[in-house]
C-alpha cells in the first residue's frame, strides 16, 4: 500500500471563511459516479487525521476572488460546466471544508466514499451551469 500524503501539510491558517462564500465545485462529470471518482483520486493520495481523505475540489470566494474570476481562472476555464452553492449549504449538509493548496482551492469532505454521500452532495450543490468563461482544453 502507498503511504498518503498527510492534508496538514498542505493548509492554510490565513483564509477566513464568510459562510456566505460561494463554492464552485470543479469534478467533473458531476454526477455521483463522478463525484466518486474525485474522491477516490483524493483518498488515494491524501490523507486527514491518519485516515484516507474523502474530498473534492472546489474553489471558493475568498479574499478577493469572485464567482467570475474562479470560472475564468486557470483551473475553471477549461470546465463547460460548473455547480456552486454557499459555504453554509455545504457545512448545513454535513460536509466539510479544507483550505488546502493555494487560494481559492478547498477541499469539500465527504462524511463517506459511498454514493449516498456523493449523491447528497449534489442534491445541495443543486443546478449544473454552463460556463460563461469556457475556453476549451488547452494545448
Amino acid at each position: 500500500m502507498t503511504e498518503l500524503d498527510p492534508i496538514e501539510e498542505h493548509l492554510r491558517s490565513d483564509d477566513r471563511l464568510d459562510p456566505d462564500s460561494h463554492v464552485v465545485v470543479r469534478g467533473w462529470p458531476l454526477t455521483v459516479d463522478g463525484m466518486l471518482r474525485n474522491a477516490d483520486a483524493t483518498r488515494s493520495r491524501f490523507s486527514w487525521n491518519g485516515a484516507p481523505l474523502v474530498a473534492v475540489s472546489a474553489e471558493i470566494t475568498v479574499g478577493d476572488w469572485t464567482v467570475d474570476a474562479i470560472l475564468a481562472g486557470p483551473r475553471l476555464r477549461t470546465r463547460s460546466r460548473y455547480a456552486e452553492t454557499t459555504a453554509a449549504s455545504l457545512v448545513g449538509g454535513g460536509f466539510g471544508l479544507l483550505p488546502s493548496f493555494a487560494a481559492p482551492h478547498y477541499s469539500v469532505v465527504l462524511p463517506a466514499y459511498d454514493g449516498a454521500h456523493a449523491q447528497r452532495l449534489l442534491e445541495v450543490l443543486g443546478e449544473v451551469k454552463r460556463n460563461p468563461h469556457f475556453v476549451g482544453r488547452q494545448q
